[in-house]
């Protein structure tokens, strides 16, 4: 199996903490971070050759 690419593993990222945020066990601030760090990898998926965003 071969290494995913830098971009195939930040939008995993992100969906991955995007299913995390809709649990509804999850502090107020843990929930702050999780928002925060989702917006950081949409950012980061824009900023890759073809503009990688929301699919």
């Amino acid at each position: 199996m071969s290494p995913k690419s830098l971009p195939d593993r930040v939008t995993e990222s992100r969906r991955i903490l995007e299913e995390a945020a809709t649990t509804h066990d999850i502090t107020t601030g843990q929930m702050v971070d999780l928002q925060e760090s989702i917006e950081f990898l949409r950012r980061l998926e824009t900023s890759f050759p073809g503009g990688r965003g929301d699919d």
